[in-house]
């Protein structure tokens, strides 16, 4: 499964080797750790506004549809699921690609 594991700042923590080849980065090639950095800027409010709720509030789930920077450079559209797991062990954010 794609998955993406985030920190409370945003910070990549953890991707799967499908997550890694979905975003088009080869498998010794290092994402840049910041996920908002491969967030289109139309998407980034949203996406922003929803992780500080989940930080703070404690909201649960999140979906978007938006667009990713990939590894070539390009923007690919996603759906994306972000589930709140920051009270499990380890702590993260588990967001759950899937191209469109």
């Amino acid at each position: 499964m794609p998955q993406l594991h985030l920190d409370r700042s945003g910070t990549i923590l953890h991707a799967t080797p499908t997550a890694q080849r979905l975003l088009e980065y080869d498998d010794e090639e290092a994402l840049n750790p910041c996920f908002f950095t491969h967030v289109h800027g139309r998407n980034l409010h949203q996406v922003m506004q929803d992780m500080a709720h989940m930080v703070r509030q404690r909201k649960r789930k999140a979906s978007w549809f938006l667009r990713l920077r990939t590894g070539n450079g390009r923007w690919r559209w996603f759906r994306a699921q972000a589930s709140n797991k920051l009270y499990a062990q380890p702590p993260h954010i588990a967001v759950n690609l899937q191209p469109v």
